[in-house]
């Protein structure tokens, strides 16, 4: 049965694409190396980390994603999930840089929503204009810097 909620996918970086290529070959070059020293229970260990990781990774991009229920946003990444009620939402903050706070993204770039007395969450959607437009409309007192 598919819903009929808002539903926006989390936006992917370039440089977030990129990181899991380079634990990829982080991983791939020691067990190239075990191999060829003959060293096969060190190389299946890197060889199953590198496989985990990779889930890990996927499973991230994959499953990130913000759906607007009828009284709460609801944003999840994973096994996590965080439910905000659109009265509490106070500011909406553009943001492109590093974010050292609570995040459920896979985006440097996107928006730090404001909520309750001192709650913040960096969330990344695809399409962040309507996805800012729809919160409006559901909290028309939101602050957008």
């Amino acid at each position: 049965m598919k819903s009929d909620l808002p539903f926006f996918r989390t936006r992917i970086d370039l440089g977030m694409k990129i990181i899991p290529v380079v634990f990829f070959l982080g991983m791939l070059i020691p067990a190239i190396y075990n191999a060829y020293k003959n060293n096969w229970s060190d190389c299946f260990i890197f060889l199953t980390v590198l496989v985990l990781q990779q889930l890990l990774f996927l499973g991230v991009f994959r499953s990130t994603h913000y759906t607007f229920e009828p009284e709460t946003l609801l944003c999840r990444s994973l096994i996590f999930k965080r439910r905000i009620l659109y009265p509490t939402i106070r500011k909406i903050e553009q943001h492109t840089s590093l974010y050292a706070g609570l995040k459920m993204s896979a985006s440097f770039r996107g928006i730090i929503i404001h909520y309750n007395t001192y709650d913040e969450l960096f969330i990344s959607p695809a399409e962040s204009d309507r996805f800012i437009a729809l919160l409006k409309e559901r909290n028309p007192g939101i602050v957008v810097i």
